[in-house]
């Protein structure tokens, strides 16, 4: 199957601001809210214990993981659909899934993608490369990452790439925040303050963020690789990963 494919045919007709709004809703029905990505395992040793601790946690999560590797994917998604470049979009997942080295974390951003996909497939059906990848990952032969469709998607829905990567930081940064009012707990006046105080990191990320090739998929603090491996045998559990 030849690789590039033509990315501009549609029979469906969708307005991108409204269409960024739906794919980035915290209630899309994908399971977002079973996940905390690790934020479970610091809570529990105490090293995220209140609002203070829980924006540090933020700010150096957003920094040093979610820069570059899920932000990183959206980013590079969008330009390889752009490209209709379906090779790139497969070894991307590809590396997606070799750089992700805890199994719950790996296993969490496959059950969020394929849900979302089921979403995304009723408005992307008529375009070829959509199908193409979607048959890929039917296959096996793409894992199917959320922050992989999330990219493709905003791309084939005319999403520009800036408001792309915004939504994607933010609706993290708002999942971390929720999760902190119920795990640690803070107040959600508390929530609000930090979400509000970050946005110079997200500015921060998502303009480093366009400087990144590639090469630096799957750069990680290995702090949060050991919690979400941790996180597997906790004695008890709100959340999967």
């Amino acid at each position: 199957m030849d690789t590039h494919m033509n990315t501009s045919e549609a029979a469906v007709k969708t307005d991108p601001l409204f269409s960024l709004f739906q794919i980035s809703d915290p209630l899309l029905p994908i399971g977002g809210f079973t996940q905390s990505f690790g934020l479970e395992t610091y809570v529990q040793k105490g090293i995220v214990h209140d609002a203070c601790s829980a924006k540090k946690y933020l700010e150096s999560y957003l920094l040093n993981n979610f820069l570059y590797n899920d932000l990183l994917a959206v980013k590079l998604a969008w330009e390889y659909t752009g490209e209709a470049n379906l090779a790139g979009i497969s070894n991307l997942e590809n590396i997606i899934s070799a750089a992700k080295a805890p199994r719950e974390i790996r296993t969490a951003g496959t059950k969020l993608g394929k849900r979302f996909l089921i979403v995304v497939e009723s408005v992307l059906k008529d375009y070829p490369f959509f199908n193409a990848y979607l048959q890929r990952v039917i296959s096996g032969q793409c894992a199917g990452h959320y922050s992989v469709i999330y990219g493709l998607a905003a791309k084939l829905l005319k999403i520009d790439k800036t408001l792309a990567l915004s939504a994607a930081t933010y609706g993290t940064a708002a999942q971390i925040v929720n999760n902190s009012v119920k795990l640690v707990p803070i107040s959600q006046n508390d929530g609000q303050k930090i979400l509000f105080g970050a946005q110079t990191i997200f500015q921060r990320i998502i303009n480093k963020v366009e400087t990144l090739t590639e090469t630096s998929l799957g750069i990680s603090f290995v702090g949060f690789d050991l919690r979400s491996m941790q996180h597997e045998r906790l004695y008890t559990r709100l959340y999967i990963s």
